[in-house]
């Protein structure tokens, strides 16, 4: 696996399906093998549905659950553990990242290594 993209989120049910199109858009751009890990972090919103369905059609997305809200800090370390990717990339799930970046700072690591 050349990238993970760990993505924390939190009652994000709204923003989901806009940033995966975006995600994916930006990845297949890459060329690289890749998946996204989209951490819930205890959503009551419906938030985990909605990663059900988009992990059922995508086989690039895999699901971390908590059963209760831990924080961001502890989303993201949950991803990074199951993380499989050479580079990990973290996006928030409320699309304040833009994926659209995920090329030009792969390209500036490529840079410096």
């Amino acid at each position: 696996m050349d990238v993970s993209v760990v993505i924390p989120v939190f009652n994000e049910r709204e923003n989901l399906r806009p940033l995966h199109v975006e995600l994916t858009e930006a990845m297949a751009r890459l060329g690289r093998r890749y998946e996204v890990i989209y951490v819930d972090d205890g959503s009551v919103d419906g938030t985990r549905d909605v990663l059900r369905r988009i992990h059922a059609e995508d086989p690039h997305v895999r699901v971390l659950a908590f059963r209760r809200n831990f924080g961001q800090t502890a989303a993201l370390a949950a991803g990074f553990r199951h993380a499989r990717g050479e580079i990990i990339v973290t996006l928030d799930g409320d699309l304040q990242n833009d994926p659209a970046d995920i090329p030009m700072m792969l390209e500036k690591l490529n840079q410096i290594f």
